[in-house]
């Protein structure tokens, strides 16, 4: 009987301890500053394909309220890159949408990019669609920021306005099929 006592208490006590954990890891506040990089992996099959793997390092990205978000181009031969805020809708969802992507031309040129792509655009960010030479407010659809003419580290630093619990979608204008997810906390 003392033995099924003992065992019965160890059980509680795991239950209680388990659940202050996850209590414990739901109520861990975002961090102040995320940095967001980028990933490539490519392979290539003789006379069938060339994969590119090229993408933002994670899926999810977590960040406080007032925080920073430091994008950095982690593979130069790939750069420059965007962060570029969209409503999910608007985000490619297959390879014809990724090369036809209309909200990426309107925002390219929003950008004031060069209609042959070949050279800086004209304003490094946008604040709600319109071009600027300042960073952002990140809170909206149309906030994005270049990181540079391509040379391996150059970054930004966006300061995110959200509310708290707001998802923020996001990709690259330039390779549409780099996107992910900021979640504001």
């Amino acid at each position: 009987m003392t033995y099924r006592r003992l065992m019965t208490g160890v059980a509680v006590l795991m239950l209680v301890f388990g659940a202050t954990s996850v209590g414990m890891a739901a109520g861990a506040k975002a961090p102040k500053r995320a940095t967001i990089k980028v990933k490539q992996k490519l392979v290539m099959k003789p006379n069938r394909y060339l994969q590119d793997g090229l993408r933002w390092n994670k899926d999810v990205y977590r960040v406080r309220h007032n925080g920073t978000l430091h994008v950095v181009n982690t593979v130069a031969t790939e750069g420059p890159h965007t962060f570029t805020v969209l409503k999910k809708k608007d985000l490619p969802k297959n390879a014809a949408e990724a090369f036809n992507c209309d909200i990426c031309t309107k925002l390219g040129e929003a950008h004031g990019a060069p209609p042959n792509g070949e050279g800086p655009p004209k304003f490094a960010f946008l604040e709600n669609g319109v071009g600027q030479n300042t960073p952002p407010n990140v809170d909206r659809p149309g906030d994005s920021g270049v990181t540079g003419p391509g040379n391996k580290g150059e970054s930004i630093d966006l300061k995110v306005t959200a509310p708290r619990g707001k998802v923020l979608y996001f990709m690259c204008l330039i390779h549409p099929w780099m996107q992910a997810r900021v979640k504001v906390g």
